[in-house]
């Protein structure tokens, strides 16, 4: 009996890691937004203003994530992620500094000061960092 209540202590835990582990990329579609247009305002949900100086000198890099994932993958404001695609604009560092409207899934917005030159793509990201 003992050993049995080992084996199901055991497969719970590699259970609850697996389901709490994000995976290394995941893959998203991705679309892009401007400050004071479609709704969107100047300050973020994580209560940053918009300097748009900095925003169109492409000195801030900040995206908008869908509630799903934060919920799913454990994304947090703050968190730095690293983006991949064949969009050359898109690809580095960024930070997770808003949310997007709950009715989106799996789905990140670039903040751009003027329309981007993509319209929409798939991406893949993975977080390099969380904040505390």
């Amino acid at each position: 009996m003992r050993r049995f209540k080992n084996l199901i202590l055991t497969f719970l835990f590699v259970l609850f890691i697996s389901l709490n582990a994000s995976p290394n990329k995941i893959k998203m579609d991705a679309t892009y937004y401007i400050p004071g247009q479609g709704g969107a305002g100047w300050v973020t949900a994580s209560g940053d203003r918009i300097n748009y100086n900095k925003l169109k000198n492409f000195q801030i890099r900040w995206v908008a994530l869908s509630p799903d994932m934060f919920t799913k993958y454990g994304f947090k404001l703050g968190d730095v992620i690293e983006v991949f695609t064949e969009e050359k604009e898109l690809v580095g560092i960024w930070i997770v500094k808003d949310k997007t409207a709950s009715r989106f899934k799996k789905r990140i917005d670039f903040l751009f000061a003027t329309h981007a030159k993509f319209g929409s793509c798939t991406v893949e990201i993975r977080k390099k960092k969380s904040k505390g």
